[in-house]
């Protein structure tokens, strides 16, 4: 009596943890839509551009510091735009531009002639454009999740205009990180397939550029957007 109570128990129990394992390993749901339209804002952190003495050659062939100066570009909020298609299930190549203005502070101080420490600043004109790629890990979530966890990288191209616009520096930037992308409406079988919110967290390194050495220097960067899918 007691093996058939027990017999019945198991036939209701192991049915339901088959189920719920199924529904644990399988995938998390992709984004509806092979196209995705971005804009939104970007956040970039603070960037330290090093330090470098002015010096000036004796006559005696030695070498007298005039002064020294430090650089860096303040945080600053720009504007972001993207645009992805879907290559694989997990994977997306994006093309993106920004526009920022961020400021140039260059403090100068041990002036040879004893002279007041002093920091110019100027507002400098920002924009890249690159590419990169968009991965989804296979996150187990629950189905019908609206969440979708991803890594991405990338590059491009930088340039920045300094304030008064006749001096142009070109370089390079590279970035990696990763967030997550929030479905706020999905119609599968609409032309506008997707409505959702888009929030990541990047390591920004840009080279050359306003870099008087042409070093590579890295800030964070937080973005945070809008997208429709088609």
């Amino acid at each position: 009596m007691r093996f058939a109570w027990a017999a019945e128990l198991m036939l209701v129990i192991v049915p339901t943890l088959d189920a719920r394992a199924a529904r644990a390993q399988s995938p998390a749901a992709p984004q509806p839509g092979r196209f995705e339209v971005a804009i939104g804002s970007l956040w970039t952190g603070h960037q330290a551009l090093g330090s470098n003495d002015a010096n000036e050659t004796t006559s005696a062939g030695g070498s007298l510091t005039l002064f020294s100066t430090s650089s860096d570009l303040a945080s600053a909020a720009g504007l972001e735009g993207r645009v992805g298609v879907r290559l694989r299930r997990r994977l997306e190549a994006d093309v993106e531009a920004s526009y920022a203005r961020p400021p140039l502070r260059i403090a100068i101080s041990n002036d040879f002639e004893s002279a007041a420490p002093a920091t110019a600043t100027e507002t400098i004109r920002q924009f890249t454009i690159g590419a990169g790629v968009v991965w989804y890990p296979p996150y187990r979530v629950r189905r019908g999740s609206r969440v979708a966890p991803f890594a991405m990288a990338g590059g491009g191209y930088l340039r920045q205009l300094h304030e008064s616009a006749i001096l142009l520096e070109t370089g390079r930037f590279y970035q990696f990180g990763g967030g997550v992308k929030y479905l706020l409406a999905s119609r599968p079988t609409r032309p506008l397939k997707g409505l959702g919110a888009r929030l990541d967290v990047r390591a920004l390194v840009r080279s050359k550029g306003i870099a008087f050495d042409g070093g590579h220097y890295t800030s964070p960067a937080i973005g945070a957007s809008l997208f429709v899918r088609f």
